[in-house]
């Protein structure tokens, strides 16, 4: 199975051998598993710019690099994540990694990782380079959100995307942990109500992040505390229905990944997203900090199997973080589903067919 070694993803993230990507490669249009071809969606990836991140954010994405290359952090940052920037950017990192579609995403965590607004989003789906390669989701600035008018104007904005664009914008992005609102919150059901409106899924981060400021507290990234909404929105006796998309199945923390996976199993309009499970757990089962250095994937992917929530689980990235990642990790992804057992047919509607289903896409 296929790992980008540190100093490696080094190189690679200061983009010192970027240039692989789309120069003189033929882009394929999907993957090879096992001698098949499989079509590849890639539902989790961030545009945005130096200019729009915090210093917090800017100095921990530094702090990452060798102390000779951080003065490049910022051309990083804006190569990596410009969407048609030839060779390196987001469209040719996709190209690489051999997907098919891909879907950008609005944020509003200027406090913690930065911001990529709605508007911003639309004139990149707009843009006639897209040619169909990429789907949006919108989102919603949650500062002071508690104020009824400042909700009802931020509803109000969102809902115009959905109501104008419905081909480019088919989805929402919520973070909860980058946005300090709990999941337990009545005040996001205004949010809810539009996305059951309009028949548009919700993404929510869940699980830890790295970023400084993130919360940390189990109500904002564990999805246990999101069952009253999911039953309070599952479209059974009258209710309206919304789907739950939950990124990260709780990454870092096992209690958090026990719990969408019980959600998943539990509710008819809980869904899997699988980016982000590379690195290792950061607490045990007791809470505690975890010594374990193994990627997550293996396990999860394992668990999602046995449970037979296969149709219930999409694949993503969480790219491009650096040059070459969106390739490794629907490698590495493909690969364990491979080693696993899982069948073609289920490889495929994880990889694109289960998106499809969701967001009427196919």
């Amino acid at each position: 199975m296929s790992r980008v070694e540190p100093c490696i993803r080094n190189a690679l993230a200061l983009g010192l051998i970027a240039g692989v990507a789309g120069a003189g490669s033929t882009a394929l249009a999907d993957i090879d598993v096992g001698g098949e071809r499989v079509e590849v969606v890639d539902m989790h990836l961030h545009i945005g710019s130096w200019s729009n991140q915090p210093l917090t954010a800017k100095e921990f994405i530094g702090a990452a690099q060798p102390a000779p290359f951080r003065l490049y952090a910022p051309a990083l940052v804006n190569a990596l994540t410009d969407p048609y920037l030839q060779h390196i950017g987001v469209l040719a990192q996709t190209e690489w990694g051999g997907v098919d579609r891909a879907v950008l995403y609005a944020t509003y965590t200027q406090d913690t990782v930065g911001y990529m607004t709605n508007s911003s989003l639309l004139e990149v789906l707009t843009d006639p380079r897209n040619e169909g390669w990429a789907w949006g989701f919108g989102s919603i600035n949650l500062d002071d959100i508690s104020d009824p008018s400042v909700r009802a104007a931020r509803v109000a904005a969102l809902s115009s995307y959905f109501a104008e664009y419905p081909e480019l914008f088919i989805g929402i992005k919520l973070a909860h942990a980058h946005q300090a609102i709990a999941f337990d919150d009545v005040v996001m059901n205004d949010i809810y109500d539009v996305a059951a409106e309009y028949g548009v899924p919700v993404l929510l981060h869940t699980g830890f992040s790295p970023f400084p400021k993130s919360q940390t507290e189990r109500e904002f990234y564990d999805p246990s505390f999101l069952r009253a909404a999911v039953e309070a929105y599952d479209g059974q006796a009258g209710r309206p229905r919304v789907d739950f998309v939950l990124s990260h199945i709780g990454q870092g923390d096992p209690r958090a990944t026990r719990a969408a996976l019980d959600l998943a199993a539990d509710h008819d309009n809980v869904w899997l997203e699988l980016s982000a499970l590379s690195g290792a757990l950061r607490l045990d089962e007791n809470g505690d900090p975890s010594t374990s250095t193994e990627p997550q994937y293996p396990a999860v992917l394992e668990a999602i199997l046995e449970r037979g929530l296969v149709d219930k689980t999409l694949f993503a990235t969480d790219g491009p973080q650096f040059s070459g990642k969106v390739r490794s990790y629907t490698k590495d992804i493909a690969d364990e589903m491979l080693s696993l057992g899982y069948s073609i047919e289920q490889i495929r509607a994880v990889m694109a067919g289960n998106f499809h289903r969701l967001y009427g896409t196919d």
